[in-house]
């Protein structure tokens, strides 16, 4: 049985740190809040900055102005993937040498790294030169934007007294739901039935990994909760974003809560409700769905070998073409084929103390090589079954000091906790997200 709420916030009040929702003035007070403590250490909650999503008229209009410039361009749109630097993506669009440096110099101090990263877009708009002055049908780039999230964007235009660079914002309609459910047959078919996407449902799994093992511990008739915001731009539904706010899970009888604060405006995290991290510096599967079918051992019966063998890692079964990530920050020692019975196989130190591998796969991600710098959650490769393997999975192993350990057992220390300076803001946040989970069970 599900139950789902929709609730339309069209203005967040932003403060320095921690977040507050403003109500719709028709909106009902939700019942059944939770006490301001609790009274289980079981619990767990989440919070967040909000983003202002409100402009002003003058604002709007210069907004509108501006997308209206872009009209009659021919638009070319070029996701931005591992190892992808600019100037080569300007060498692909057919730049000259003089364009390129003219164009880089002009961008250089506003793209940082960090912007012009894996998974973001970066669109080019191009003119055509009049056929009497020019070579028919050439083009030349008037402009480049980078959509960096949340609905801000870069955007460099040429103009007559060169290129001009501006940071825009635009409008975003933000609406806050509310779900509640009952597992029947499996975590991730209950929540598709209640028309939750896949990447919202990894988010959850992600949350909780390291409270619950969703492969092995949930079970039927557990119940979960959940508030989330979902982000869309007019025009560009089908690029919604997904955020939870706020989680409660019923396993075996206990209560599990996150809740999403932010310490920092744009850098936010999950914490229970006593302010503690649930992240850790390491995911705890480098898959999103995961199913184990071999654990770590000391002896195995190896299916090709026919002897008995060490296992040294866990294999988790999944589809051909599954993407793999990173399951920390770190950097790329090795990739490529590797003799032993690995495969195709990426290696990655995380510092000075770990190291990961991932073995079997089927290829590896673009601009995974050696000496590449990876984030945490990175598509690295995609689960294959090469070298000495009866069928697709992935094979992954850790290291701590060269000391092979069971990626299964070993826990990481929580990354961090809530300041005492911001407690009272934390405690304001996560009561009226708290609220919300409680209206979704009655709903």
């Amino acid at each position: 049985m599900a139950h789902q709420k929709t609730h339309r916030y069209p203005i967040f009040l932003a403060l320095a740190v921690g977040v507050v929702l403003s109500s719709s003035p028709t909106q009902a007070s939700p019942k059944g809040s939770a006490s301001a403590k609790p009274t289980a250490r079981a619990g767990k909650a989440v919070a967040r900055v909000g983003q202002p999503v409100a402009r002003t008229p003058r604002q709007l209009h210069e907004e509108l102005s501006q997308a209206e410039g872009f009209e009659g361009l021919e638009r070319v749109v070029q996701p931005i993937r591992s190892g992808d630097k600019l100037p080569a993506l300007l060498v692909r669009m057919g730049l000259s040498q003089p364009e390129r440096q003219s164009w880089l110099r002009s961008m250089q101090k506003q793209l940082t790294p960090q912007k012009f990263s894996a998974g973001k877009e970066i669109h080019f708009y191009f003119k055509r030169a009049p056929v009497k002055t020019q070579v028919p049908g050439k083009r030349s780039l008037a402009a480049i934007e980078i959509e960096l999230g949340q609905g801000a964007v870069l955007s460099w235009e040429k103009g007559t007294g060169g290129i001009v660079f501006s940071k825009r914002s635009q409008p975003q309609e933000t609406e806050v739901k509310a779900v509640s459910g009952v597992v029947e047959s499996s975590f991730f078919e209950d929540g598709q039935k209640l028309g939750l996407s896949s990447g919202l449902i990894s988010q959850l799994a992600d949350i909780f990994s390291w409270e619950i093992d969703f492969d092995r511990e949930i079970q039927q008739g557990d119940t979960f909760k959940l508030v989330y915001e979902e982000r869309s731009q007019k025009g560009k539904e089908e690029k919604r974003s997904f955020r939870i706010l706020a989680a409660e899970l019923m396993s075996s009888g206990k209560k599990h809560f996150a809740v999403y604060f932010e310490k920092k405006k744009g850098q936010g995290n999950y914490y229970d409700l006593y302010g503690q991290s649930l992240a850790r510096a390491f995911l705890r599967f480098p898959l999103e769905f995961n199913r184990v079918s071999s654990s770590f051992s000391e002896v195995r019966y190896h299916p090709i070998l026919k002897e008995d063998r060490p296992h040294y890692g866990v294999d988790f079964a999944a589809a051909r073409g599954t993407p793999v990530r990173a399951v920390g920050d770190g950097k790329v020692r090795y990739s490529g084929w590797r003799k032993g019975g690995y495969g195709r196989l990426v290696e990655v130190s995380h510092g000075s103390d770990y190291g990961t591998r991932y073995a079997h796969l089927q290829r590896l991600a673009r601009g995974i090589r050696k000496g590449v710098q990876v984030k945490k959650g990175q598509i690295i490769g995609y689960v294959g079954s090469s070298g000495r393997s009866t069928g697709p999975h992935l094979h992954f192993e850790l290291y701590r000091d060269g000391e092979r350990l069971d990626p299964l057992k070993f826990e990481y220390p929580p990354e961090d906790s809530i300041d005492p300076a911001l407690l009272r803001v934390f405690e304001d946040a996560k009561q009226l997200l708290i609220a919300e989970l409680a209206a979704a069970q009655s709903s």
